[in-house]
């Protein structure tokens, strides 16, 4: 049995998808240079094919060692016998509750702890790394998010929101990597995604399973953008104060539902000689002038701003919150000694849903529709299926 055209694309997506369902092509690891990988199957059975086809059966237990060599090509080995030298092997599951678990080893450093996962795989050699894809159906995809962005102690309810809103970022951005082979990677700037296995807490199951297929349209059928952090720290952000870019979906608007919580208020200080130096450095910002110095040590926002001082210095906040690993753009400055205290609100972007405010709403009685009217307005539900243009 010889097979062509990437196994015939990794077999049709695994047989196509049942009816209303979505594959997703999503990059595991995809930070990390994996130069050997452990897959053990944890549950049922799967099949090893090569391009050219069936190499090997891994049952319940059985294990596979996977090894990068020199010529950019896997050693592959099932137990103790070893099964060639692939460019490129696909795994495919018996059933889709067959889950495996991962344990790779990266190049020159330390090794990262396994993660367990549903769905076949495509596992190839690129740059001198194994690159690992997970095939897997779109709700499960979901339940392994939700636990990875919201973790695991939620209420069903929230879990509704963040499905919806994760489902929608899913299909909004189908096409984020398909230029290197794949739909989405397992890092932040898509959605993280570090597992997915039988076994999930109800809530997360339930939650995505009483919104199958619910995704966020605006008024004219356009899809609607959804990001989310995890505290807005009481206003949420605009668009271009945080990306330099402007959607109208996004007008900044007061949150009182997350002022109290965990993460809503954080301290940090920082030399002041430090400061004025990745402001001369960078803004030209005159240090030598004393205004310029106690301006800068006593910056405050009662409200989001844009910019450091005034919008006149072109300083934008963000850049001092990449500089300096600062939770949020939102935060105030006082002089301390020779030290300059920062104290600031919320942990992420704070645009779109606030994570912590609508786990209080949810707790105060909220059901998740209110709750998705309050962080994304005139947003509406609709169905996956339904035909829509972009934003």
């Amino acid at each position: 049995m010889k097979f062509t055209k990437d196994l015939i694309f990794f077999i049709a997506l695994i047989y196509s998808c049942p009816y209303g369902a979505q594959n997703l092509m999503v990059r595991l690891f995809s930070q990390n240079e994996i130069q050997s990988i452990e897959l053990t199957v944890l549950h049922g059975s799967y099949q090893v094919h090569s391009n050219k086809g069936f190499l090997s059966e891994v049952n319940h237990g059985g294990v596979i060692y996977l090894q990068v060599n020199s010529s950019n090509q896997i050693h592959v080995a099932q137990n103790d016998a070893f099964l060639g030298i692939h460019d490129t092997l696909f795994l495919l599951q018996s059933s889709h509750s067959d889950y495996v678990r991962l344990s790779p080893k990266l190049t020159n450093k330390n090794d990262i702890k396994s993660r367990k996962y549903e769905g076949d795989f495509e596992i190839s050699a690129f740059h001198g790394h194994i690159q690992l894809v997970n095939v897997i159906f779109l709700e499960s995809y979901l339940e392994g998010v939700l636990a990875s962005e919201a973790g695991v102690r939620c209420a069903k309810e929230y879990y509704k929101i963040q499905a919806i809103i994760s489902r929608s970022f899913a299909r909004n951005n189908l096409n984020k990597h398909m230029h290197q082979g794949f739909h989405l990677c397992d890092a932040v700037h898509c959605q993280a995604y570090y597992g997915n296995y039988q076994g999930e807490l109800k809530g997360i199951n339930e939650g995505v399973k009483e919104t199958y297929g619910v995704v966020l349209v605006d008024s004219n059928d356009c899809s609607f953008p959804t990001f989310f952090s995890a505290n807005c720290g009481g206003q949420s952000a605009e668009t271009d104060q945080i990306w330099n870019t402007s959607l109208p979906n996004y007008i900044s608007h007061e949150d009182t539902f997350c002022i109290h919580t965990k993460q809503s208020n954080w301290e940090m200080y920082i030399a002041k000689s430090r400061l004025l130096n990745y402001l001369s450095e960078n803004y030209f910002f005159d240090i030598s002038n004393r205004k310029n110095r106690y301006l800068a040590f006593n910056f405050t926002q009662t409200e989001r701003k844009t910019f450091f001082i005034h919008p006149s210095y072109g300083i934008p906040l963000r850049d001092l919150r990449a500089a300096f690993k600062l939770r949020s753009t939102f935060f105030s400055c006082e002089p301390v000694g020779d030290k300059i205290l920062l104290r600031g609100r919320g942990f992420g972007h704070g645009i779109g849903l606030c994570q912590e405010g609508a786990m209080e709403m949810v707790k105060l009685g909220f059901n998740y529709k209110e709750i998705l009217n309050f962080y994304f307005r005139g947003s509406i539900l609709a169905d996956w299926n339904s035909p829509l243009s972009h934003w």
